[in-house]
């Protein structure tokens, strides 16, 4: 009986660590708000990394072409969340609207299926994926540990 008195509120408290870990990780959210303008003037700042001996390698190509298939509305297979930001993207927006508007952005690049192709190879996440839509996209926490494995300040 004394062993179960001290056992229930070890294991209370194992369980609520365990839901806020699963939902920290579940409710994205957007850290700080990018306008269209601000995201372009990030973009244009990242290095070219076409040019880097990563880029070459055939996991990079992999990498490169199921992200474009799963984010890019000219593939046949793409997600809503894709097609509703291009649309978006193609309505009449201003330089300072926010590019995550109705969540578009976030569901679509930062949605778990893309974080997953993006943490599957380390240089496209680097110099791609981490930089472009986590670091100017304003999801700059998700970029980091816990959330990748992989550190971009290397």
């Amino acid at each position: 009986m004394n062993k179960l008195i001290l056992i229930l509120p070890i294991l209370s408290l194992i369980g609520i660590q365990l839901y806020f870990i699963v939902n920290q990780r579940n409710n994205l959210q957007n850290l700080v708000p990018v306008t269209f303008e601000q995201f372009q003037d990030c973009v244009e700042e990242i290095p070219d990394f076409s040019q880097l001996p990563c880029s070459a390698t055939e996991s990079f190509r992999n990498a490169t072409e199921k992200f474009q298939n799963a984010t890019n509305p000219d593939y046949p297979n793409v997600s809503q969340a894709c097609i509703d930001f291009e649309n978006y993207t193609q309505s009449e927006i201003a330089i300072n609207d926010f590019i995550n508007q109705n969540n578009y952005f976030l569901n679509c690049f930062i949605n778990d299926n893309i974080r997953e192709i993006a943490n599957s190879e380390e240089c496209f996440f680097k110099h791609v994926y981490a930089p472009t839509y986590l670091l100017c996209g304003g999801f700059g926490i998700y970029a980091y540990p816990p959330y990748t494995q992989f550190d971009i300040k290397n």
